[in-house]
């Protein structure tokens, strides 16, 4: 079962590197964009440059642009570019790798600045060698790429789970079903990660059955089928019991009177099918299971405490063991003595998840 892998504290950890590894790929990545720029797009070169720079801070967020993982510019140019990236220059001695755009910054057709000002700026870079013009407006060209990359990021939960320890994506997603403050993380068996991967579901103003359902089927891989209106005894408080010589109209017999200390109502409870399930399946449902501690906080997520519930446990016929001394199997939980009187599944179990949290 998928679950049964799962940690019981689901916080995502960044993946170690080793500072050789990280190096190759910085090289065979600067490689790459000096000799093929424009196969590559310009979000996916400064997310990728996020990633092996774990060190320094996002693009878009350092303080300082000595801080960047690269210094951004604009090729001065008045053409339609067909490519986003125009050209790299991978980093050297005290000097950070300098990446060269088409499509975004003041100079060329689409950029604010008079056309003019491209041509001068491309005629003092190719025929005087004279970049202070182009490098004086790559100042602002390097914020406002910057800027632009982070407001893309900070809208892609992908992107921001690149680092885990950093990601806000998370809290905006957790504040619309009460998960947003730290202080409300992994206080149950559910995993964080799975609620908000179910987010849609629980900040739905209105919880339904077959909401709870998808989550057990898509949570647990198994069959999942609820069961509604299930009657049980509720016991009544003794306010309302109905005691002889009260008043006559708070007593009409077939009206307002309940005899006994309990009453019998379908309103108020529902029963979880589980199966059919193969018999690791099974086991790992049983009282004190990961499985079924999650499965009790998955629900109670859900639903809350308002109403009572139940789980049966079905098991495939083919797969019911023949009970045997000695291997440890608990009889009325996953033994049946003698031969079963019928070949159907076996789905005489009821467990009542909440009663043994109590």
């Amino acid at each position: 079962m998928a679950s049964e892998n799962r940690p019981a504290s689901d916080a995502v950890k960044p993946v170690a590197k080793k500072p050789e590894l990280l190096r190759q790929q910085r090289r065979q990545l600067q490689q790459q964009l000096q000799e093929k720029p424009y196969t590559f797009g310009f979000y996916q070169t400064l997310r990728r440059f996020e990633c092996l720079y774990l060190q320094k801070p996002r693009i878009g967020e350092a303080l300082r642009p000595v801080d960047d993982a690269l210094r951004l510019s604009q090729e001065p140019s008045l053409a339609f570019a067909p490519a986003a990236l125009a050209s790299f220059t991978a980093e050297g001695e005290g000097q950070a790798s300098r990446l060269a755009v088409h499509f975004f910054g003041l100079f060329g057709p689409n950029g604010p600045l008079p056309l003019h000002l491209t041509e001068y700026a491309r005629d003092r870079l190719r025929n005087a060698d004279d970049p202070t013009f182009s490098e004086f407006l790559d100042v602002f060209h390097h914020r406002m790429l910057s800027l632009f990359y982070r407001s893309w990021a900070s809208a892609q939960p992908t992107v921001n789970f690149d680092r885990p320890q950093e990601d806000r994506f998370s809290v905006y997603t957790g504040a619309l079903f009460g998960l947003g403050m730290p202080s409300l993380r992994n206080r149950d068996e559910m995993p964080d990660f799975a609620k908000l991967h179910f987010a849609g579901r629980l900040s739905a103003q209105a919880h339904n059955g077959e909401g709870l359902v998808a989550m057990i089927r898509h949570f647990f891989k198994v069959p999942a089928v609820l069961e509604q209106f299930v009657g049980e005894w509720m016991k009544l408080p003794d306010s309302c019991w109905c005691r002889l010589g009260e008043a006559a109209e708070a007593a009409t017999l077939g009206v307002n009177i309940a005899i006994g200390d309990c009453v019998w109502q379908c309103q108020q409870k529902f029963r979880i099918i589980l199966g059919p399930l193969n018999f690791t399946e099974y086991e790992q449902m049983l009282p004190g299971k990961d499985s079924s501690k999650r499965l009790r906080a998955l629900v109670r997520n859900y639903i809350g405490d308002s109403m009572n519930w139940d789980i049966k446990l079905v098991l495939k016929k083919e797969k019911v063991p023949c009970i045997t001394l000695g291997q440890g199997d608990l009889l009325g939980l996953n033994a049946w003595l003698g031969d079963r009187p019928d070949d159907d599944d076996a789905d005489d179990l009821l467990l009542e998840p909440m009663r043994d949290m109590a």
